[in-house]
């Protein structure tokens, strides 16, 4: 449930902002690599990111 309201999080976010930008943030430890998706944008003039 939790997953779903992320999703739709940066759904909503990425459609009222500004210059929206999708990525992936990286993490190296003892256990393997680990990747998290990232969606960004400005809305209103600061700077939002939404990571999972």
């Amino acid at each position: 449930m939790m997953k779903k309201l992320a999703i739709l999080l940066a759904v909503l976010v990425t459609a009222a902002c500004e210059n929206p930008q999708l990525g992936f943030g990286a993490t190296f430890g003892s256990g393997g690599m680990s990747v998290s998706p990232t969606v960004s944008g400005n809305v209103s003039g600061a700077r939002v990111a939404v990571s999972g």
